[in-house]
């Protein structure tokens, strides 16, 4: 069976009408066309205050006031506002012109809400009671009338009588209308009279929710006296005592069934006062609703909305949510935390304050896109930490959809990835590091075996002479001499590695004793004196200090020096300058070697000690040698407690090298091993 609704609502016997934000119709139906002698077409689009802007109260006050707050309230609260009894003047034609009629009425208004949960519009029910209203004074005034004069009992007595059936008739179907509006109202309506309210006037839905009937003319005490302690009994004191209506909304009540068990509801309801023409309180008019369902449902809903934030909170994650529209509703305390903002800094779309400049264009393209294609969110940009930092952090959302497919929110996570990207980098450097120690391996290598084979030429030569003349004693010299260098040579190549492998495996011991500083100066002089001539350096020597003594290994010392006057020799251009100087600071001994050579790159400086590292080959490096040198010499250094650095502006300008050593001899020593 299929309901048109449209249909029930035009035909309904009860009075409906529905403004929107503006307060214009947008519907009214045939009740409510007749309740105010208005056409649906000369309502709809018009504001309601314009159609009908009532009349003034006898305390000054616009009718119009008490209509538009409780209009007001059902569009801000989203709940029903009831008013029960209100005096409003309707301006309507007759044949005798245009009247202003005041008449009393009974409302009640119901939000509507759209699709997206707003309140977009407000239904009211009207009911017209002021044939009762009237009514009710005509009895009051007749009871207090002193009577009548004979001439005016005598003059139309028949004639007024029959005026009378006739408008009893007419108060009898209007009262029976208004009663049956009363019984078959969808919330509970009831009148309570005097300081004890005595049941008046209750309607079925207020019978069904109480569980009891035939109460009328029972106090409420009676009635109902489990609601002592409830709050209910000095709430309707205070309506009668103050004159000003209170409005419940969700309140909980505990009622007693016919067995005695208790049952809680939870009712929205209005206590209104009645007043009499004197304007003093005879009754006190209840409206509401029984909203138990609803209550049950927000209860639910805060329940499961406890447990998510709980759980939120629990995560290592930061965890955020936002609406369809990408505005952040909720961050958990993880988030908070993080960030160091107060709770609530980063609702709606101002999510990215913390986000690290240079990222947030990036990580508001990326949003957007996933809120126009509803595509998963997923992102690494820096996040700024509580103590000022930035830190990498990964970001995933996933959207949440209705029934229908409509993405109606999105759940997503931040999560602190720094340890990982820490991690990543060094994992990334060390293969780099890796890569480079193996070109720098394969370029030893290369160079191994062009050191290796520079030697053979000479000896395989001197060995044609040998078998070219035997017998030649000049020819037997020169071979012997070839091969005899050649075989110093190899030997110091072989012996240079071994001392490497030694030096890395920790295996290499000092010789030490007491030797001279300027001796082992002397030494590498006269070991590195050859090159320097060849290539017709200026050499010269500035010792500043005199009869130094140290404690060291004499060979290995010499060694050392030897290296670092053979590299100047080795990267100076022909015709270059070589210079040594020595001189104490403190109780260290500083030997500093300066050239006027190639000078170093300053990606080459970082790590020119390292096994194997040489500048490209080029035609002033073209004395390449293994690599190993600096290496040695550095180990070596530090094995004697001292340090050797490097210090170049640059290619083409020159360097210096400077090595530093202890300057003291350890008291005790036997002098005689002074060398």
């Amino acid at each position: 069976m299929s309901i048109q609704f449209d249909r029930l609502f035009q035909h309904s016997p009860n009075a409906y009408m529905v403004l929107d934000r503006q307060m214009r119709f947008v519907e009214a139906n045939h009740a409510y066309e007749l309740l105010t002698g208005l056409s649906r077409a000369q309502l709809l689009g018009r504001a309601l205050f314009d159609v009908f802007p009532g009349a003034t109260n006898d305390d000054g006050s616009p009718q119009a006031d008490v209509l538009r707050a409780s209009l007001e309230r059902a569009f801000a609260t989203g709940e029903r506002d009831v008013l029960a009894l209100i005096p409003y003047a309707i301006e309507s034609d007759t044949p005798d012109g245009r009247i202003v009629d005041v008449r009393y009425w009974s409302a009640t208004h119901t939000p509507l809400r759209g699709d997206d949960g707003n309140v977009v519009a407000v239904m009211q029910h009207t009911t017209d009671v002021t044939e009762v209203h009237r009514l009710r004074e005509e009895v009051r005034r007749a009871r207090e009338a002193t009577g009548l004069t004979a001439e005016q009992m005598s003059e139309g007595v028949l004639s007024r009588a029959a005026a009378v059936q006739r408008d009893n008739a007419r108060l009898s179907a209007r009262q029976a209308f208004l009663t049956d509006l009363f019984e078959q109202a969808p919330g509970f309506m009831a009148v309570l009279r005097g300081p004890d309210n005595v049941f008046d006037l209750a309607n079925e839905a207020y019978e069904r929710l109480i569980g009891r009937r035939d109460f009328i003319g029972v106090p409420l005490r009676e009635v109902l006296p489990e609601l002592r302690d409830q709050g209910f009994f000095e709430l309707l004191d205070q309506v009668r005592e103050t004159g000003n209506p209170f409005v419940g909304r969700g309140m909980p009540v505990i009622l007693q069934d016919a067995g005695g068990e208790e049952r809680t509801l939870f009712v929205d309801f209005i206590y209104q006062p009645v007043r009499d023409s004197h304007g003093r309180i005879e009754g006190i008019f209840v409206q509401g609703a029984d909203v138990t369902g609803r209550e049950a449902a927000l209860s639910a809903l805060r329940e499961s909305e406890g447990r998510f934030r709980t759980i939120a909170n629990l995560v290592p994650q930061m965890v955020w949510s936002a609406r369809g529209n990408g505005e952040i509703d909720y961050c958990n305390q993880r988030w908070y935390d993080f960030t160091g903002l107060p709770e609530g800094a980063t609702r709606g779309h101002e999510w990215d304050e913390p986000l690290h400049p240079d990222d947030r264009d990036r990580a508001w393209a990326l949003w957007r896109r996933s809120l126009a294609t509803g595509e998963p969110y997923d992102i690494e940009y820096r996040m700024r930490f509580h103590t000022g930092e930035y830190r990498w952090v990964l970001g995933r959302a996933l959207p949440m959809r209705d029934a229908s497919g409509l993405i109606v929110r999105w759940m997503g996570t931040c999560t602190d990835i720094q340890d990982q990207k820490r991690v990543q980098e060094m994992l990334e450097r060390s293969q780099d590091a890796l890569r480079s120690a193996d070109r720098q391996k394969d370029h030893f290598l290369a160079m191994l075996a062009h050191e290796l084979r520079n030697p053979l030429a000479p000896i395989a030569t001197a060995a044609q002479l040998l078998k070219m003349a035997p017998d030649s004693v000049q020819n037997v010299l020169q071979a012997s001499e070839i091969i005899d260098r050649q075989a110093i040579h190899m030997g110091n190549l072989v012996e240079d590695l071994m001392d490497v492998s030694r030096v890395t495996r920790g295996l290499t011991s000092l010789k030490r004793r007491r030797v001279r500083l300027s001796e082992i100066v002397d030494a590498a002089i006269e070991q590195t004196m050859p090159l320097m001539t060849r290539r017709g350096h200026r050499f010269s020597l500035a010792d500043r200090t005199h009869g130094v003594e140290l404690w060291a290994d004499r060979s290995r010392l010499t060694q050392i020096l030897s290296n670092l006057l053979n590299n100047a020799a080795k990267y100076t251009p022909p015709n270059g300058t070589v210079a040594l100087e020595i001189e104490r600071q403190a109780s260290d001994v500083l030997l500093r070697v300066r050239d006027n050579g190639v000078g170093i790159e300053p990606e080459l400086l970082s790590r020119v000690f390292e096994l194997f590292a040489q500048a490209e080959s080029t035609p002033e490096r073209h004395e390449g040698g293994l690599g190993i040198g600096l290496a040695l010499a550095r180990s070596l250094t530090r094995l004697h407690g001292g340090t050797l650095t490097a210090h170049s502006a640059g290619a083409g300008e020159g360097s210096t090298f400077e090595l530093r050593l202890p300057g003291e001899v350890p008291p005790g020593l036997d002098d005689e091993a002074l060398e």
